[in-house]
């Protein structure tokens, strides 16, 4: 049986390509993304996972859980889910969620009574020993070089998982922060990680960041120094406990999560795969159920548990979010390590081209992974430095279009002219490396070290470009103080999160001219940082085999405090030699004893979008544009030509090759555009005869009000000739929206080739 789209009204067809968000109208400003590497793919045989916590609101300061030993029959608390400042305050974890740690003015409104006891939702056994390790939203690593990562997913379950509100009250009592802690405080490998996280969540019920559809699920990478595994959880249909799988990755492979799952077929015979029993009991009886071909004919995870793509009445497409937003970063660290393959990037929200995991050409270092948390698609055909967007000088940085922006009420426009549908349906490229990241960390779990110094938890904080990795022992007894202050409610000199922010703001007015300065005193420190942990290594392991654990932790933290005032005394320097050597459009050129600047200017593309030449265009009569038009819109295509001539363009650059780039480029786009229409509803012909494998014929209800059989011409060549129409309507829909909207889409006459739409 094959399901088509039939005569399809105009308002369907953009239901294809419109975002329709939850509840909420929340736009993704908390999504994160981890990295696992296998110890086989890198060059000194360490395992790594990453994090990239992208948060705007967060509480980004590191805390460090010392090692302690309980009374039998204790009991460890469990506390509610709070990303914002203060994430939690609690005497026993620590000196960073202590009272006294707490900025001034906040002291006498989290540090009463009544605060902390609304954290509390109830409590576990405790056990009679539990693990050192750091923390900050989740469990981060611990001192036996365990080690997790995080990505928050889009799943189909969970609306109903609501946190309890008490220790008394019903309801699901966990999160992923309390399970990754819980596990580290009493794991001392991966897999009992992936087990004690899977139990608890199941048992004591599970409940998502939010309830929202993008909140709901978990993807996290967990690392020893012998084997890597990717792990994803849920709620369950009922909202009282949890469905989840792990698969082990490759020893000489990568994998990452970018927001959606990534596990497909579950394999219950195979050595590589951990999951809760309950998978195929609740996949089946919801009717959730999806046994795909990609997935070998075994049940898809990704497809059975991530978000439903039919709203509730199978009328709209309920695409959660754009496929590209995810599979676009996955596609990345798949490239840049695997550069052969040659993969291609995935329109499908699922990823179906691209694989779980894959090998490396070549081993890679520890370096080579933060260059992956730092990237913006430098050099792909997504580069973030390059475009219109970019600006003058090549800024990787995109904001978010965000949802409340003061003043915006309903559908109404705010005060830049954006309406919700510019905002829901634009979008640039998302990388792994963005300027809303509150810390970000690879951990590296390296092998023939004791397992006390074997971990270490490479750790910055604010945007990945713009600061440096200190190398954090994960049995050092404190973290850096400079780690631990600090709020985004004000500036403080103390915190590292605002030195690296102060530098990262200022490099963006000139991305080009000041970012080679950063990225040199990156690289410098954090080869130094490498270099001198050999000789650390070696001191410590002697110490613990000598029964001297305590002086081997004493020197593992004074060499990871160490580095990390190194980089806080060298980010103050750093932006005060910006400031000297970079202002107003100048570059001061120090090497001689009589001072000198350069003029950096502007390029003169950039130049051609704006007034610059608007005296050439008025000295032959004609009317300039007016503020926020371009020459293109303004000018026909003979005219522009002679316009394009005065203003100096050579034979290099003639007038008529530019014009003919612009419609090579609009050409292009349309083909895209319509080439995202197709594969979209392909992919929903796909599910829908996936689901009918399964036995899900009662749950499509015969194909739904909207779906029929046969399409436009009727059988399999009315059915392209459907798509091909539905795709032709979506890019002449486009191609209006961009001619009414001429000031907020003209990034397609001014040659901006990253748009996803």
């Amino acid at each position: 049986m094959r399901v088509f789209a039939a005569s399809l009204p105009l308002s369907f067809i953009m239901g294809l390509v419109l975002l329709q968000r939850a509840k909420g109208e929340r736009i993704f400003d908390n999504m994160c993304t981890t990295i696992g590497v296998g110890p086989n793919a890198t060059v000194d045989g360490s395992s790594m996972v990453t994090h990239t916590a992208d948060c705007k609101d967060c509480d980004f300061r590191l805390a460090k859980t010392p090692p302690m030993e309980w009374d039998e029959g204790s009991m460890r608390p469990v506390y509610r889910y709070r990303r914002q400042y203060p994430r939690l305050v609690v005497q026993e974890r620590g000196d960073t969620w202590k009272p006294d740690n707490l900025e001034t003015e906040f002291a006498d409104e989290y540090a009463g009574k009544k605060f902390v006891e609304e954290q509390l939702v109830g409590y576990i056994p405790q056990v009679k020993k539990t693990n050192g390790l750091f923390e900050a939203l989740f469990g981060m690593m611990n001192d036996k070089s365990v080690a997790i990562g995080e990505s928050t997913c889009a799943a189909r379950f969970g609306e109903n998982a609501e946190p309890r509100e008490c220790p008394d009250c019903e309801g699901p009592l966990v999160d992923v922060a309390a399970i990754s802690l819980i596990a580290l405080e009493r794991c001392d490998s991966a897999r009992c990680a992936v087990e004690m996280m899977g139990e608890l969540a199941t048992t004591l019920g599970y409940y998502g960041a939010g309830t929202e559809e993008g909140d709901r699920g978990e993807a996290l990478t967990v690392s020893d120094p012998t084997e890597v595994w990717m792990m994803h959880l849920t709620p369950d249909d009922t909202g009282g406990s949890a469905v989840w799988v792990a698969q082990r990755v490759p020893d000489n492979h990568v994998t990452a999560a970018a927001n959606a799952f990534v596990i497909r077929g579950v394999d219950k015979d195979s050595d590589d795969f951990l999951y809760s029993d309950n998978l195929w009991e609740v996949a089946e009886r919801s009717g959730a159920a999806i046994y795909s071909e990609r997935a070998g004919g075994l049940l898809d995870f990704a497809m059975t548990y991530g978000p439903e793509e039919y709203g509730p009445e199978d009328t709209y497409p309920k695409m959660m979010k754009k496929p590209e937003y995810s599979t676009n970063r996955i596609w990345r660290v798949f490239s840049v390590l695997a550069p052969s393959q040659n993969f291609k990037r995935s329109h499908n929200f699922w990823g179906d081209e691209l694989p779980f995991s894959v090998e490396v050409e070549k081993k890679v270092t520890v370096e080579d992974i933060m260059a992956l948390n730092r990237d913006h698609y430098e050099g792909s055909e997504l580069d973030l430095t390059k475009g219109f967007a970019a600006g003058p000088y090549g800024s990787p940085i995109r904001y978010d279009p965000g949802f409340g922006y003061p003043g915006q009420t309903g559908d109404e426009p705010n005060e830049n002219g954006l309406t919700k549908w510019d905002k829901m349906n634009g979008a640039f490229p998302r990388a792994i490396g963005i300027m809303r990241t509150s810390w970000h960390f690879v951990a590296q779990s390296r092998p023939n070290l004791p397992k006390e110094v074997a971990g270490i938890m490479w750790y910055s904080q604010y945007q990945p470009s713009a600061g440096a990795y200190a190398p954090l022992y994960g049995a050092m007894s404190e973290v850096p103080r400079m780690y631990s202050r600090g709020s985004l409610y004000e500036y403080s000199e103390e915190s590292s999160f605002w030195k690296f922010c102060t530098v990262g703001n200022y490099i963006q007015l000139a991305w080009k001219y000041m970012f080679p300065d950063v990225q040199g005193k990156q690289q410098q420190l954090e080869r130094e940082f490498i270099e001198g942990l050999a000789d650390v290594d070696e001191k410590a392991a002697k110490l613990i085999a000598e029964g001297k654990g305590d002086k081997a932790v004493k020197i593992m933290t004074e060499y990871s405090n160490g580095t990390a005032e190194t980089i806080f005394d060298a980010w103050g320097k750093l932006l005060h030699m910006l400031f000297a050597k970079f202002h107003d459009g100048y570059q001061s050129l120090t090497s001689t004893s009589t001072f000198d600047a350069a003029e950096f200017f502007y390029p003169r593309w950039w130049l051609r979008m704006s007034s610059f030449f608007m005296s050439v265009i008025e000295d032959h009569g004609w009317e300039p544009p007016s503020h926020g038009e371009s020459l293109e819109e303004v000018f026909p295509p003979e005219k522009l030509v002679k316009v394009l001539e005065l203003m100096g363009n050579t034979a290099e650059d003639d007038a008529a090759g530019w014009i003919q780039d612009q419609q090579e480029r609009d050409e292009a786009r349309a083909k895209d555009e319509a080439k995202r229409a197709e594969d979209r509803i392909k992919d929903q012909e796909k599910r829908a005869e996936e689901r009918i494998k399964g036995g899900m014929e009662g749950e499509m209800g015969g194909g739904g009000a909207i779906m029929g059989a046969g399409g436009v011409g009727g059988g399999e060549g009315g059915s392209m000739g459907t798509i091909i129409s539905v795709a032709a309507v979506v890019v002449a829909f486009f191609a209006g929206r961009k001619s009414a909207n001429k000031n907020g889409f003209s990034y397609s006459s001014v040659g901006e080739a990253n748009i996803i739409v």
